[in-house]
């Protein structure tokens, strides 16, 4: 028992075991929310939505294949379309973002899959015209908040969010914005192709009203997800503190940042101290703030937004 106590208080346990751990309850969970999102709401809805990346295609193609030679491809189409085309992504992902990002990907992939085709559905009451309003935000939200808890564990659903996390590293832009831009397109060429004639759901429903709600839809969607996944938003943290070397140390090799050191004087006490500029993805403010507390619990800490970074400040994977 007491060493079961020590390994749990161990070094390895909280840089290695435990984070892992955390990412593994992430993804499926995250993916669990996603999943619900698209299979009770936007699938349910008589008014054909659209969700993004990979299984946003799959609806695409699988509506599409109805409303031009009338087939039928069954309910679990969309979960070996989603693995099927996810394999040369996962490449992607592997190569060009990380490979832990990747793995956890998988593992979402294989769940979503599962949910999408044969977890049974949920009829949550949406199925009039009426309801399509509903279904749409209902549906956005859960997707919104599943994709974004997974990309802010370190994560992914996968499909187009790991092309959207691969040009984000490079380009600096923001995760759910590179997202909108490709899901856009699902929702135009959704309404384009079923809008007006006989979908799966049996009722002839316009391209307008298609389109407009799947990209009500992805708004709710984008907005989740950039609220919540903060990896390539920047911080800049002002740290005053009375002990500099110890937390320059601290900082220079558990945060991997570096910092301006500048010497300032309290008005009231006239006592000396150090200020401390960082910049950080926000993602580890966590870290940081928590860094600083061990430290010097009297240190005072000030964070501010940065709309863009350049120069040598390094982007780096976030699993």
């Amino acid at each position: 028992m007491n060493k079961f106590k020590a390994f749990l208080k161990s070094e390895q346990m909280k840089k290695m075991i435990w984070p892992e751990t955390q990412r593994l309850i992430a993804v499926v969970l995250s993916t669990i929310v996603y999943g619900i999102g698209v299979a009770w709401f936007l699938e349910a809805s008589v008014v054909p939505l659209y969700t993004g990346g990979i299984p946003g295609l799959g609806q695409l193609v699988r509506d599409s294949l109805y409303v031009w030679f009338g087939l039928d491809l069954g309910p679990h189409f969309l979960g070996f379309f989603i693995i099927i085309l996810n394999i040369p992504i996962l490449l992607i992902g592997w190569f060009g973002v990380s490979h832990r990002f990747t793995i956890h990907s998988i593992i979402s992939i294989v769940l979503q899959a599962f949910i999408l085709s044969w977890l049974p559905v949920v009829n949550m009451g949406l199925t009039d015209r009426s309801d399509a309003f509903a279904a749409a935000v209902l549906g956005g939200l859960l997707i919104g908040i599943g994709g974004g808890a997974a990309l802010r564990f370190g994560t992914s659903t996968g499909g187009l969010d790991i092309i959207a996390q691969y040009v984000s590293l490079r380009k600096g832009k923001s995760v759910g914005f590179i997202s909108m831009i490709m899901n856009v397109a699902i929702a135009i060429l959704g309404g384009l192709i079923v809008g007006g004639k006989m979908g799966p759901s049996g009722e002839i429903i316009t391209g307008g009203v298609i389109a407009s709600y799947t990209v009500i839809r992805i708004i709710v969607t984008t907005i989740l997800t950039d609220r919540m996944h903060t990896s390539y938003h920047f911080l800049s943290v002002d740290i005053i503190t009375a002990v500099p070397q110890a937390l320059v140390d601290e900082i220079l090799h558990k945060v991997y940042r570096g910092v301006t050191l500048m010497k300032v004087e309290g008005a009231y006490s006239h006592h000396e101290k150090t200020l401390i500029y960082v910049v950080i993805s926000s993602y580890e403010l966590h870290t940081l703030v928590g860094l600083v507390k061990s430290v010097d619990p009297n240190a005072f800490i000030v964070t501010r937004p940065v709309k863009n970074v350049f120069g040598n400040f390094k982007r780096k994977t976030i699993a």
